[in-house]
């Protein structure tokens, strides 16, 4: 079995990067400064609201500070 030559795993897995912000711009300004598209990251679906879903006894308000967010996901198919 061929190994991703990025994180180890088989080849034709995916990758993925989710960026989380309080607005679409803010979002694209770290999807650009951490480089993504030159490593072959792209969006997934549209930038838009998302739901976090935790599991039982976890808080999600208390762990994201209550701030609304609006969430991208991008991945990364293996070469």
């Amino acid at each position: 079995m061929t190994r991703n030559q990025h994180d180890g795993q088989p080849d034709g897995s995916e990758e993925f990067v989710t960026i989380v912000g309080g607005t679409a711009e803010e979002i694209s300004r770290a999807f650009r400064e951490q480089g993504l598209a030159e490593q072959d990251y792209t969006v997934v679906h549209r930038i838009g609201r998302h739901r976090f879903a935790l599991p039982t006894g976890q808080d999600l308000l208390s762990l994201l500070d209550g701030r609304q967010l609006v969430a991208a996901t991008y991945t990364r198919r293996a070469r």
